[in-house]
């Protein structure tokens, strides 16, 4: 079939670094790093198209964390200091928190030295992970009171209109795909989650700030009518806090009326603990991550398939994805496996959407 923007073989971006380049960057010479990240990007690219993942990235190899993207490039952020419970809920290691600044300010393009050498190497359509404004903005914070989550709508805001230009420089570059990355909205959407926070923040408050924040990020966007943005909520495998499932009017809150083309989320095996997809709207595409990065042992093809086939079935194969359920790296020198088990884990993703959509993708 023609290309239909839904890129059905899907991953996040994160992939395990070669141990020549972690040794480069822990290194003092700027040319032998440069070279190091050349060749691996290279390396990493070629990779991707030969799994053939529907979309393909630089690894995110030029980052520490996933989101030093930003972190690196936009003026004023600053070490996370205090309680920052809903950042501990989501599970999202202190080194990747920072205290988002009130007046962000940019000198230049944010990711377009990842993208370079991939748009230049390889004839496949590419995409880039970045954090969403609304994470950047509450990752770092204490959210202690009403005026906290103002803020984070505020600071969100701000950074949201730094992304934009990012993305509209992106599409501009030839990117056709961009996942905004939060994964602090899963605790304020799921019960335990919610029942957690409830002493230390108002939760609502805070879900209603991210989401404007981060669906900020459309107003006035300006990009071809086929580029897709995606709003990504996982992290590094299962995510925390569902094992009693979802609120069904938080959940509501946030895909109701989405201006996102995509979703992506964890889909496990527990049933209880997965994104009650019956309360989505069709149209919606659906990244279901079935293959899990917190483990290196792979999957059953037949379980995953088991798990898949009802939602397919219920569905329709058009607003669904594969995917695995986190990236490999969120944090560059802690991979969660190595490179060839990495590799099989997206084998994996690969041969489960072949049984769906066979070679037409």
């Amino acid at each position: 079939m023609a290309d239909d923007f839904r890129y059905h073989i899907d991953h996040h971006g994160s992939l395990v670094c070669p141990p020549e380049l972690l040794a480069a960057r822990a290194g003092s010479d700027p040319l032998g790093l440069a070279a190091a990240e050349e060749q691996a990007v290279s390396a990493v690219a070629h990779l991707q198209r030969r799994l053939t993942l529907s979309a393909v990235g630089d690894g995110q190899f030029r980052r520490a964390h996933f989101e030093s993207v930003v972190y690196d490039q936009v003026d004023g952020f600053q070490p996370a200091t205090g309680p920052q419970p809903l950042a501990d809920a989501a599970g999202i290691p202190p080194a990747r928190r920072r205290t988002a600044p009130a007046d962000p300010q940019s000198p230049g393009r944010l990711a377009a030295g990842e993208v370079a050498p991939v748009l230049a190497q390889v004839d496949r359509p590419v995409f880039v992970a970045l954090p969403s404004p609304g994470y950047l903005a509450a990752a770092g914070s204490a959210l202690a009171d009403s005026s906290a989550a103002d803020e984070v709508r505020a600071r969100g805001e701000a950074l949201a209109a730094i992304l934009r230009g990012e993305i509209e420089a992106l599409a501009r570059d030839g990117v056709v795909y961009v996942a905004l990355g939060n994964p602090l909205y899963t605790p304020l959407l799921t019960t335990a989650g919610r029942e957690r926070l409830a002493a230390d923040i108002d939760v609502d408050a805070v879900l209603g700030c991210m989401v404007d924040a981060d669906r900020s990020v459309f107003a006035g966007l300006d990009v071809p009518e086929n580029f897709r943005l995606g709003l990504d909520l996982t992290d590094s495998g299962p995510l925390p806090t569902t094992g009693q499932g979802y609120d069904p009017a938080a959940l509501d809150a946030l895909l109701d009326e989405t201006p996102f083309h995509r979703v992506c989320a964890d889909f496990p095996a527990d049933p209880a603990a997965r994104l009650p997809l019956e309360r989505i709207k069709p149209g919606l595409v659906i990244s279901l991550g079935v293959v899990d990065v917190s483990t290196a042992e792979p999957e059953s093809v037949d379980e995953l398939l088991d798990r898949l086939d009802p939602v397919i079935e219920r569905r329709g194969e058009d607003d669904v994805a594969i995917s695995t359920n986190g990236g490999f790296a969120a944090s560059a020198d802690q991979p969660l496996m190595n490179e060839d088990e990495q590799n099989t884990k997206l084998r994996l993703v690969e041969t489960v959407a072949r049984y769906y959509w066979g070679n037409e993708i």
